[in-house]
């Protein structure tokens, strides 16, 4: 037994890893989750986005990226609002809490919370501050208008509304809203009375006004509609044929233009004739209805947390990464990125979405695990698919690729491998666990009474004589060091052993192995660092995780980095540790937890590598899409 051992709960060798920086560098977006609300600003230029899973990110003029990412309560659906001026964002949540917040730094002005049952009815479905910023209306799921007086912190409300827009007129006497019925109404705060307006052929859902107030446009899935404020007089109407109806209208920030949004394209109307003069594919997958039209045009929203202006789809949130040397693997959702050293290489798509992805160590084969599904193994030059295991490999506890070794420690219990160089399969129906070392000479098997045989995975014989086990506790977790003849080892009291497998090699005898450390909390990866003097294991801690780098040969901790993605792996080549991160990045960090750089995909196809220095390398139109 080691003479000491190390505590989760114990003060750390070192200091945990500070909160990440170098992500929010070249990230012109923020959402992992679809964006659910989009505003705009066109006095100010500030815009806003919110997203389903609660996040609100805000770019003032000047900023190369959002300055303010908060998330005040829960998701987010349509309920977000800018002050003239952009000093000011408003945000309702599914929740029912509503709040006013300072763009400058987050902080709360303004804040009602609700909570249960009695929160969900009244989900905030679309907010408007006005313009001098004193009062807030808001409407909600359960068809309550609510205004607030910010200063007195009171409220006044009415029944019978409907739709996802509530918009205070520029000199913030009125609200636009509509009625049960979906059309729109002018709302009167001071004598409590609502101005008739024509009424509409097609209820609406959504009502704006113009950008002098002049007007009021109204849409819905069937067409949108132009009507005159002073009197309520119709002007002009739209009506749609076929297609998927309208989800939304955008207004130009000079007025002269308004958007409507459909799944597929925004339509362009002129002002104040309403007369179509053009149309653009904004390539937004899953569209939300949320879109926004800043200096730089209009843009939709999508399913994948990015903003579309007719660029391609972005890949979406990073799952789940691998890695190995130069190699980088980071999964989306069905499809996996390729990067080498500081360039993204392509793309591999797979069957079905993936749940991790290793790359060998030559840098020439993928192997992509499904959630569903056998795993497949993929080409990484061609991309192509060149191998699938059977259905047993569905929901593999744990996969390995070595040279052209894939091997597998299947759910329902043993062990697969494949020779792909021979074409040529095994199986064994009693390890509880599996190790295949990174070139493929060796597999290790844990028998049921938890000791180790090492075998040849080109034979499916004894490479060596089997080890001596450490103690009478059965081995729960075994793994190989890269480019060297070591294993190690963890048994079921959480002691971390080594073994030398070159002296049984040599000798013919089985391998004497050595305790290191006592780990007392739950391992769930382990891995062997090239040079043999290093190895560190993953410790899940909830959503999160740490990963521990212990002197094999010195028997200490000389690194924790905590507060990590539950994901994080490690480079058994040199040691770095590597984890998703938001915006369809992939973060590397040093072992002190120090981050190191930055691999990004962005829309379009295009993507960005880049370190504390600054950018490293980047596609040719990457710029375009940074904005």
């Amino acid at each position: 037994m080691p003479e000491s051992g190390w505590l989760l709960s114990s003060p750390p060798p070192q200091s945990a890893a500070p909160m990440a920086s170098l992500v929010d560098r070249f990230c012109p977006h923020v959402h992992d989750a679809p964006i659910t609300a989009a505003v705009h600003d066109p006095s100010s230029g500030t815009t806003a986005t919110a997203d389903a899973e609660g996040r609100v990110a805000v770019q003032r003029p000047g900023e190369s990226a959002p300055g303010l990412i908060f998330q005040p309560g829960g998701a987010i659906h349509g309920a977000l609002a800018l002050v003239r001026g952009g000093s000011l964002v408003a945000v309702g949540d599914d929740e029912g809490t509503v709040g006013v917040y300072r763009t400058q730094d987050g902080e709360a002005v303004f804040q009602e919370q609700r909570e249960g049952a009695r929160g969900r009815v009244r989900a905030m479905r679309g907010l408007s501050i006005s313009p001098e910023g004193s009062q807030l209306a808001a409407i909600a799921k359960d068809g309550l208008l609510r205004v607030w007086s910010l200063q007195r912190e009171d409220k006044n409300a009415w029944s019978g509304f409907s739709g996802n827009t509530v918009a205070f007129c520029p000199r913030g006497q009125r609200v636009l809203t509509l009625d049960g019925q979906g059309q729109p109404t002018l709302f009167e705060l001071s004598t409590v009375e609502a101005m008739a307006m024509d009424r509409l052929q097609t209820p609406a859902q959504q009502a704006c006004f113009s950008v002098c107030g002049s007007m009021v446009i109204a849409s819905g899935l069937s067409g949108i509609a132009l009507l005159r404020v002073e009197d309520g007089a119709l002007l002009a109407s739209f009506a749609t044929q076929g297609g998927s109806g309208i989800q939304g209208v955008v207004l130009s920030p000079d007025g002269a233009q308004v958007g409507a949004v459909t799944e597929r394209s925004v339509h362009i109307f002129s002002l104040p004739d309403l007369q179509p003069t053009d149309s653009f594919t904004h390539h937004a997958p899953a569209p939300t209805g949320a879109a926004m039209w800043t200096a730089r045009g209009a843009c939709v929203a999508g399913g994948d947390g990015l903003l579309h202006r007719g660029e391609g789809p972005g890949l979406g949130p990073v799952t789940s990464v691998g890695g190995f040397g130069t190699m980088r693997l980071s999964v989306h959702h069905d499809r996996i990125g390729v990067w080498k050293d500081r360039a993204r290489l392509g793309e591999i798509h797979a069957s079905s979405p993936i749940r991790e992805a290793h790359v060998d160590r030559n840098g020439t084969l993928v192997l992509a695990v499904p959630h569903r599904g056998p795993l497949e193994v993929h080409d990484l030059q061609q991309g192509k698919k060149i191998f699938t295991g059977g259905p047993e490999t569905q929901d593999a506890v744990e996969v390995a690729i070595g040279g052209s070794v894939v091997a597998a420690h299947l759910k329902g219990g043993g062990c697969r491998w494949w020779d792909l160089s021979a074409n040529r399969g095994f199986e064994l129906p009693w390890p509880q666990g599996m190790a295949l070392s990174h070139g493929g000479t060796w597999l290790a098997a844990i028998t049921p009474k938890g000791k180790l045989q090492i075998l040849d995975p080109a034979t499916g014989e004894k490479a060596i004589p089997n080890p001596t086990p450490l103690a009478k506790q059965p081995v729960v977790k075994v793994a190989f060091v890269n480019r060297r003849p070591d294993m190690l080892v963890l048994d079921a009291e959480g002691i971390l052993g080594h073994y030398d497998l070159g002296a049984s090699v040599r000798s013919g005898q089985p391998a004497q192995g050595r305790d290191i450390l006592s780990i007392q909390a739950e391992v769930d990866r382990l891995w062997g660092i090239t040079g043999g003097q290093l190895c560190a294991l993953r410790l899940p801690e909830g959503d999160r995780c740490s990963i521990l780098f212990i002197d094999v040969h010195a028997c200490e901790v000389i690194s924790e980095v905590n507060d990590l993605h539950p994901g994080a792996v490690v480079d058994a080549e040199n040691g770095l540790i590597i984890e998703p991160a938001r915006a369809s990045a992939l973060l590397e960090r040093e072992q002190s937890g120090k981050e190191r750089r930055v691999l990004r995909a962005l829309i379009g196809g295009e993507w960005i590598s880049f370190s504390s220095r600054g950018i490293l390398d980047a596609s040719d139109d990457a710029s375009a899409m940074l904005g």
